[in-house]
């Protein structure tokens, strides 16, 4: 049997230049006081969740999102300013989980840059476009597949699951006596991500058939869930909400 975890990929939450719809790549800004606010019905929703494993991107943004929304987080719910983002001891912060890295871009809207030739052919096909002293398509991309592989190695080492397939149910049952599970139901292995929405798309995209990278759609402080099944090569997946 395959390994299979239900994944949840959070969306940071709300900043300034998301409310001015400016380009946020890899400029390290904090969330608004309403995006703060905004994120307390996913605090709620993961309360009953045991999680086997949580990765955040390194930016404050997601930082300061995952401290909101953790249930058993000792932090307040609504961090001040004076503590932003602080560390939490057994996540994994993760530089493969940042947004696209978008160079002379960023902190641009698209009026600002709607006259620019090489904008217009990046918005059409980004894989053949590169933003200036920017991130190419090929190097996100690839990031993000290398954080994917090594999220099964990760569990795969963490549940002691062998490469011949009896062991999904083992690795379950070994979850569900270290806390991971609940009573005595069948133990679900659960995975939060905190990261960015072109980072959501891009693993959406990755692992569901027939999806493109600009079909999904996730608002600030938002959550998308897939079920993933590792079929031996790659995730693939099913959307659940």
């Amino acid at each position: 049997m395959d390994m299979r975890i239900t994944l949840h990929l959070v969306r940071h939450g709300r900043t300034l230049w998301n409310e001015e719809r400016r380009y946020l790549g890899h400029e390290d800004q904090g969330i608004l006081v309403e995006g703060r606010q905004q994120l307390l019905p996913l605090r709620e929703r993961f309360c009953t969740k045991q999680f086997v494993r949580i990765y955040c991107s390194d930016l404050l943004r997601c930082r300061q999102t995952l401290n909101v929304i953790l249930p058993d987080s000792t932090m307040s719910a609504i961090p001040d300013d004076e503590d932003p983002g602080r560390f939490i001891p057994g996540v994994e912060y993760d530089p493969r989980l940042r947004e696209l890295d978008f160079g002379d871009w960023e902190g641009n809207t698209y009026e600002d840059l709607k006259s620019d030739i090489s904008y217009r052919r990046w918005i059409d096909n980004p894989a053949e476009v590169t933003p200036p002293n920017g991130e190419s398509w090929e190097a996100f991309c690839s990031r993000i597949q290398a954080f994917l592989t090594g999220l099964y190695l990760d569990l795969k080492e963490l549940l002691h699951v062998e490469e011949d397939p009896d062991t999904l149910v083992q690795a379950e049952a070994e979850a569900e006596r270290a806390g991971y599970g609940c009573g005595t139901q069948r133990a679900e292995l659960d995975v939060l991500v905190v990261t960015h929405g072109g980072v959501i798309r891009q693993i959406a995209a990755a692992t569901l058939s027939h999806t493109e990278f600009w079909e999904t759609q996730v608002s600030p402080g938002e959550e998308l869930k897939l079920q993933l099944t590792w079929d031996g090569e790659r995730w693939q997946g099913v959307r659940l909400s």
